[in-house]
């Protein structure tokens, strides 16, 4: 049945439009596309994953976007364990900021000013040098900006990095609101908990926490422009914050890593790959360390980086298939 909205003066019932279209959009992929079937592990990825070390907890999902009229493929381990984020929270965190702001992306952030003072829990928890140089690199900044900047897709330094991530939840109305929001969006990312600023002390609150099908969903939408709520030109905005890089062989890359070395030592590596003769490859590859034992913490975190690199790499190898000349 197709349904058709009035036409109406613009500006008139854009909400109910947006809304509309959104849930007409999200609805496509289950009417029109099956669930990936798992694919055979290769070799490699079987022999990184049973080669970590004891205790080391992890969640692996990498699959093909479905799409009419085409079989998609999968590879997953422990997918519903829930394991920290790290960064990689921050995309799903960026998709709400703009869908809270979808006509202001480029107008400065409101209420920013507020919460860069010095008693706002966003950034009450850095010192007085740290706050001085969060309000130097986020004064003023715009709604996109502050997404741009708490992806990585826009230069800043480390702290700005991360107070910009606590921006963006502040402005949620917190973390959680942030949660809220995040859920509401879509049942598929029920997962994704966020429970603290970022750089706050872990053990207060917990971690900010998802499953690896649960960031995994998140990047479905974002690879496939189909985000329940969101108007095509928001839903490009967030793709377009994402940090991207070019691999000759594998295609274009959307990614958002995470890393946290206190306590369980953490990686994750999470993105999508796109290239125009195939389906694009979303991969979530989450590790995580309690204690690497008579290891030295840098070496267990330097071995749990390459073990997500190449898990995820080996998975999307064995998914893409040979390149069409």
């Amino acid at each position: 049945m197709l349904v058709l909205m009035p036409n109406s003066p613009r500006g008139v019932h854009r909400p109910l439009r947006r809304a509309f279209w959104g849930l007409l959009i999200a609805a496509l992929p289950a009417i029109h596309a099956e669930e990936p079937r798992t694919a055979t592990a290769p070799p490699t990825f079987d022999r990184v994953v049973e080669g970590l070390a004891p205790g080391v907890r992890y969640g692996i999902d990498v699959f093909q976007v479905p799409q009419a009229g085409a079989e998609a493929r999968s590879l997953r381990r422990q997918a519903d364990m829930v394991l920290p984020t790290a960064s990689a929270i921050k995309t799903a965190i960026m998709i709400e900021l703009f869908a809270k702001f979808p006509d202001g992306l480029d107008a400065p952030a409101p209420g920013l000013d507020a919460i860069l003072k010095d008693d706002h829990p966003a950034v009450a928890h850095f010192d007085a040098k740290g706050r001085d140089e969060i309000r130097a690199g986020l004064s003023g900044a715009s709604v996109r900006r502050i997404g741009r900047v708490m992806l990585g897709s826009e230069g800043a330094t480390n702290l700005v990095y991360n107070a910009a991530s606590n921006a963006a939840i502040a402005l949620l109305g917190g973390p959680d609101e942030t949660t809220r929001l995040i859920h509401s969006r879509d049942p598929a990312f029920a997962p994704i908990v966020v429970r603290r600023y970022m750089l706050t002390d872990r053990k207060v609150r917990g971690d900010n926490e998802s499953s690896a099908e649960g960031l995994a969903a998140v990047l479905r939408r974002l690879a496939s422009r189909e985000i329940p709520g969101l108007d095509a030109a928001t839903v490009e905005a967030c793709r377009t914050a994402v940090e991207v890089s070019d691999d000759p062989g594998r295609g274009r890359r959307r990614f958002k890593d995470g890393a946290l070395d206190s306590s369980p030592i953490t990686r994750v590596s999470t993105g999508w790959y796109e290239r125009p003769d195939g389906p694009p490859i979303v991969y979530v590859v989450m590790l995580a360390q309690d204690d690497p034992g008579a290891v030295p913490p840098a070496e267990s975190a330097a071995g749990l980086q390459e073990a997500a690199r190449r898990i995820a790499e080996a998975a999307v190898d064995a998914l893409r298939g040979p390149s069409t000349p």
